[in-house]
Formats: C-alpha cells, sequence, structure tokens
C-alpha cells in the first residue's frame, strides 16, 4: 500500500466523532516511502477546525485544544524519516515537526527549504517560518535579522510578512531579551505591508485592505507594548509619531 496517499479523514487522538485511520508501524515501513506531508498538514487543519467548535461549545477549553493538537502533531510526526525527506517537500514536513515541538529538526528542515525555494514566494514564506522556529529555540536576534531578509521581495510577495511577523514571530520571540528589535521588526514590518501590491477594485484587494488596517493596528498596539516592557518611553513616542505620520499618508491605516 502506498502510504503518500491515505485519506483526508483526520487521525485521532481521543477526539470524539473524527474517523480513524490505522497508520504502519514507522518502524515496519522499510525506509521506502514518507507518508504525504500535505496530508499530515490538512489532518491538523481539519482537526483544529473540530477542536475550535468544541471549544465554543464548551467541551474543553483553549489549553485542552492546544494539548490535543501537539499530541495529534507528535505522532503524525513520529512517521517523518528525516534522511527521506525530498527537497521540493522540505518546507511541509518542517511545519509537522515544528506543530510537534520538535524544533532542532524543524529548524535544519525549513534551512533546506529556504536553500532550495524556486520561488520568491517560497523564499518569503520559508524564511519567516525559519525565524519563528529559530525564535521558539531562544535565536530571537538572528532570527528577527533573517525576517528582514524579506523586506527585499518584490511587492507582490511582501503579503507574508506582517502577519507573520505580528502573530507568529513577535509571539515566539517576546520576553527573551530582544524586545526592542521585535518592536523595531513590527514597525518595518508595516511599511512593507504598506507596498504590498492589490488591486483595490477586485473583491480580493478590497479584502486585504479591509484586513490590513485591523492586522496594522494591531501591529502598532503590540509594538508599543514590547517597547513598554524594555521601559522605552523614548521609542514609544517616536512610534506614535511614525504611526500618525503613516495614518497621514495612508489614511485609515
Amino acid at each position: 500500500m502506498n502510504w503518500r496517499w491515505l485519506s483526508s479523514a483526520v487521525f485521532c487522538l481521543g477526539l470524539a466523532g473524527c474517523s480513524v485511520i490505522q497508520l504502519p508501524d514507522p518502524n515496519d515501513m522499510g525506509g521506502r516511502e514518507q507518508i504525504d506531508p500535505e496530508i499530515m498538514q490538512r489532518n491538523i487543519a481539519l482537526a483544529y477546525q473540530d477542536l475550535g467548535l468544541r471549544v465554543k461549545r464548551g467541551e474543553i477549553n483553549e489549553a485542552q485544544k492546544e494539548k490535543l493538537i501537539r499530541e495529534l502533531a507528535e505522532n503524525l510526526a513520529s512517521y517523518i524519516k528525516l534522511e527521506n525527506i525530498p527537497d521540493h517537500e522540505a518546507y511541509r514536513y518542517a511545519d509537522v515537526l515544528r506543530q510537534a515541538n520538535r524544533l532542532a529538526e524543524a529548524k535544519a528542515v525549513y534551512e533546506t527549504a529556504v536553500s532550495v525555494a524556486k520561488t520568491e514566494d517560497r523564499l518569503v514564506n520559508d524564511s519567516l517560518q525559519l525565524a519563528r522556529v529559530m525564535c521558539m529555540m531562544g535565536e530571537v536576534k538572528p532570527a528577527i535579522d533573517l525576517a528582514r531578509t524579506t523586506f527585499t521581495a518584490s511587492p507582490k510577495e511582501k503579503a507574508p510578512i506582517l502577519l507573520s511577523v505580528l502573530y507568529e514571530i513577535v509571539p515566539a520571540g517576546k520576553d527573551k531579551g530582544h524586545d526592542v528589535e521585535l518592536g523595531d521588526l513590527l514597525l518595518d514590518a508595516i511599511d512593507q505591508q504598506m507596498l504590498v501590491e492589490v488591486d483595490p477594485e477586485s473583491d480580493a484587494g478590497k479584502a486585504f485592505l479591509d484586513a490590513s488596517q485591523v492586522h496594522v493596528a494591531k501591529a502598532w498596539q503590540e509594538a508599543m507594548k514590547l517597547y513598554n516592557s524594555a521601559n522605552r518611553e523614548d521609542l514609544m513616542r517616536k512610534a506614535i509619531e511614525r504611526r500618525d505620520a503613516v495614518a497621514k499618508k495612508f489614511g485609515n491605516f
């Protein structure tokens, strides 16, 4: 049986109402094949969806949800044979390893993904995810430097930068001695968001611009918190001046 093409039903770990697939013993796979990483990612995504609904219904809390997701990712990651990972799918396997908290392995596989990226889109996304894992490992300063390398991307490929910095890199790196640098990174990521090229008349473009207002506002707030945690009122004042200048130039942003 070709284990690269398993059904997309959720691999369950005590999740009521889920379909269960009996996976092969990792020791019996003979080193010949990998489980398709896209299938792994899809199962994790479906589990997030299912567990999110259970949180809303009050059946479990957020901490229980995260624990179950981690256990699922750990189970899936146990089927990954690092020596058999195809370079062109490295980023997918790295995502699963990150969610399983196998950070050193995730970092190494993301590094491979960055080194073989054939498109600017993949290079931007994989570099940002590598920076995220580095922050999780406490390597915050080099992670910030790496994140900044994505600023050279063309305007059409800059869209992931602010979202990753705001919702992934900063949460993973804050309170580890580099809050000022993270605040600076956030402000510069806002500038990158302003450079993203979209068609403002298209539905997708309008949705992007509407969402940008929310994300940018949150980024300003988070930068202020980071400067405040570092007792840098001077930087807070400069950030306010910078925000006002952006608002004057770009309106609602």
